[in-house]
């Protein structure tokens, strides 16, 4: 009877008061415990791991096992010592100073992420591609189609929402007589207006459990970390989904802190909003809900042990009577937000997407794979089978033959891949999901094949993050165990802890930490800070100025043996003029008449010697068929011709690579890609790749005709790129970024021993 946890039980038998609050205790005490273990173990596998797992080859032949760990951890510790330096200073501010830091600390962030877009240009691609480009089409239909993309949107209904909201904000600046073109760059300021929202409400959520210096500290390190800036550009269900899940969290602090009923019913009404809102978005928002609703009841647990103490009567309808109303209002707003969206998505999709959808065990299965990556043969496997109830039995039963053919330890395997998967990469694949921009100097720095000590920085700071939340709660769990008060924020590690959880579960991806970013920055923040106290009181830290000295000396020499690598070791690049590797709609198979001729325009103002085209080889090496292709440049004048190209050295969807001779614009030079069919015979064909939707023009600098049509906002699949053997950086720039890196270690340093002898 005691395991029930009815609390009627604890009123039916007096006799065991004493033991039901030993019950209640160890019960309270032992979720505490369960959460920070485990919170613990996984932060710091994850966070050890990350001192090797990430893209080192461009240092070539220092890719080594020991100079990725010292290079991950030299940068660790320089970040560390900026920290505690960062939180030194705030502690010595008035409060007044904190207010106003704080939007100091908000204005860089907005300036950063808006200097991001404009000047990196990133253009949406894949998922959120789709998304966007179907919300645009929306704008003729009025309806989202269940056969675009081959069906997309018949298979993921989970998008429906960001769909449709995407629609509704473009009908509303399409009334407004915004022209097409600013379409993606206005969904992408909606973007970072969500970015934005979640970090201030973060700092709130931190100026109420930990004070205001401890917010302000977590914005600076929002300012300093690179993921706050990355991601301006992806308009998508991760970042649109942040608000609401740190909106969740914040709402149920104004719950718990509000006086009388009348006050909760507000945040009540609005938590069924966002709760609502949220899950729509991405599942993941519901993982706050989950930890909010775990400590209400454990609070509710707690203020019973305490009648049961102090020996007055327990009356559940009194202890519960506060919350009625904010409950009530919490109800009535989630259940006509569920049935708004239901009416909605009804409205807008006319086929029956309830058996074309996947079946939520459909990523569960694609999880229980090697580390639980997207796999298109599960995809094409599960969207095989008709109906709903056939999805699920297949999928079920090919994820009970994946657990059993793993077993105990290769389950445990699995969990430790998944982990590394979506949380070990520092960049979140911010390179590959911002390769459609413009390619200048920014992005080539930043982003491109010189973005390597990005690389460095943002692994650094992922590796720093992890391993301070996994040690900051085993120093939380070993205070529980000693009877120390359970830790503020622990309803922000439950919440991170509930995100690790889920993606051991579901499938994985690097870009599936996105939405639980600054969580771990609040944590972070209140463990450099609890680390700081202890720091500058420890006589050790008097000798801390020291540690830097020497790590100042190691940099120096890792920068004198990277000198060889990357200033004198030649390397091959590609600086891109177009990079147009997207592809979608018109898909008319292989071209199968003579008159089928593909012309695709472009424009540069760079020198290029290489042009790059994707196409479908549907027979493979054996293909016989042949085509012509020539570039002309505005004049008409022939810059290279081709009439041997054969489809058999095609192999599909990989450029295929045509070399010309350099060719160096003197201004802004349009130019003229034709492809001709020499021979072709029925499967002796290719089908050439081209973004044909209709709805977004994906390279505005050029358009392109098929036969004597010309492809409304379409372009084909194409790059144009100048190919040359360089080094990774010249020997001016490297002088001038060790330069920095060295000041800046040594500022760290000097500072440090500066501290140290005021203290």
């Amino acid at each position: 009877m005691l395991l029930r946890l009815d609390p009627r039980t604890f009123l039916r038998y007096p006799i065991n008061v004493s033991l039901n609050l030993k019950l209640l205790i160890t019960l309270g005490g032992f979720m505490y415990t369960l959460v920070l273990l485990l919170l613990a173990v996984f932060s710091l596998y994850i966070g050890a791991w990350s001192f090797v797992r990430w893209d080192a080859s461009w240092l070539r032949h220092m890719d080594v096992m020991p100079v990725r760990i010292l290079v991950i951890a030299l940068a660790l510790f320089f970040l560390l010592g900026a920290s505690l330096l960062i939180f030194h200073f705030l502690k010595r501010q008035s409060k007044t100073t904190l207010g106003r830091l704080a939007f100091v600390c908000m204005a860089v962030l907005l300036i950063g992420q808006l200097a991001f877009l404009f000047l990196i240009q990133p253009m949406l691609r894949y998922d959120p591609l789709k998304v966007f480009d179907m919300a645009v089409e929306m704008l003729r239909t009025h309806t989202i189609s269940g056969t675009y993309e081959t069906g997309y949107f018949a298979r993921y209904t989970n998008n429906y929402p960001i769909t449709i909201l995407t629609y509704w904000f473009l009908l509303l600046l399409s009334k407004c007589g915004i022209p097409n073109a600013l379409f993606m760059p206005a969904v992408q300021l909606i973007n970072i207006a969500c970015i934005s929202g979640s970090v201030w409400l973060g700092y709130l959520i931190l100026k109420e459990l930990k004070g205001q210096r401890t917010g302000v500290f977590y914005l600076s390190l929002c300012v300093l970390c690179p993921l706050s800036y990355v991601w301006a550009g992806y308009f998508y269900t991760a970042t649109l989904s942040m608000p609401c899940l740190m909106g969740i969290l914040y709402l149920y602090l104004l719950l718990t802190k509000a006086r009388t009923p009348l006050r909760r019913i507000v945040p009540g009404g609005a938590l069924g909003l966002i709760l609502i809102l949220g899950f729509k978005l991405r599942a993941t928002a519901m993982i706050a809900m989950i930890a909010v609703i775990l400590l209400a009841v454990r609070r509710l647990w707690g203020q019973f042990g305490n009648s049961r103490r102090s020996g007055s009567a327990f009356s559940l309808t009194a202890l519960l009577k506060p919350y009625f109303a904010s409950g009530a209002a919490f109800l009535l707003t989630a259940v006509l937000s569920l049935c708004f969206w239901k009416a909605t998505v009804n409205h807008y999709v006319d086929f029956d997407y309830k058996n074309t959808g996947f079946p939520a065990v459909h990523w569960v299965m694609m999880g229980a794979r090697w580390d639980g990556s997207f796999d298109q043969t599960d995809e094409l496997y599960t969207f095989s089978f008709p109906t709903k109830e056939e999805k699920i039995a297949a999928d079920k039963q090919v994820l009970m033959e994946r657990i059993q053919e793993a077993g105990p330890i290769g389950l445990i395997s699995l969990t430790g891949r998944k982990l590394l998967n979506t949380w070990a990469d520092g960049t979140d694949s911010y390179q590959a999901e911002n390769s459609f921009a413009s390619y200048g100097k920014p992005y080539q720095y930043l982003l491109g094949s010189k973005s390597g000590f990005l690389t460095i920085y943002s692994q650094a700071f992922r590796a720093f993050q992890m391993l301070a939340i996994g040690l900051a709660a085993l120093f939380c769990l070993l205070g529980i165990q000693k009877g120390k008060e359970p830790p503020r924020l622990f309803v922000i590690q439950l919440t991170l802890l509930g995100g690790i959880s889920f993606h051991i579960l579901w499938e994985t991806s690097p870009l599936y930490s996105i939405g639980f970013t600054f969580l771990g920055l609040m944590l972070l923040a209140d463990s450099i800070a609890s680390l700081a106290d202890v720091c500058f009181r420890s006589t050790q830290s008097q000798k801390a100025w020291r540690y830097y000295g020497f790590a100042s000396l190691m940099l120096l020499f890792l920068l004198l043996a990277g000198k060889k690598e990357l200033v004198d070791t030649p390397i091959e690049e590609r600086q891109y003029c177009v990079d147009q590797y997207q592809y979608a709609g018109g898909y008319d198979g292989y071209v199968r008449e003579y008159s089928q001729v593909y012309t695709q325009t472009f424009a540069a103002d760079q020198p290029f010697n290489r042009i790059a085209i994707r196409a479908v080889n549907p027979v493979g090496e054996s293909n016989q068929s042949a085509f012509r292709v020539k570039l002309t440049d505005e004049n008409g004048t022939v810059l290279y011709e081709n009439d041997r190209f054969l489809s058999g050295t095609v192999v599909s969807v990989i450029p295929y690579e045509f070399e010309l001779d350099t060719i160096i614009p003197d201004k802004l030079t349009s130019y003229t890609l034709e492809i001709t069919p020499g021979y072709i015979e029925g499967e002796n064909s290719l089908e050439f790749l081209s973004y044909n939707t209709g709805n977004c023009d994906m390279y505005s600098d050029g358009y392109l005709t098929i036969g004597e049509e010309i492809q409304e906002k379409g372009d084909l699949a194409f790059s144009v790129y100048e190919y040359k053997v360089t080094t990774y950086f010249s020997l001016k720039f490297y002088l001038v970024l060790s330069a920095v890196l060295l000041l800046l270690a040594g500022g760290i340093t000097a500072l440090m021993k500066r501290i140290n002898q005021k203290d």
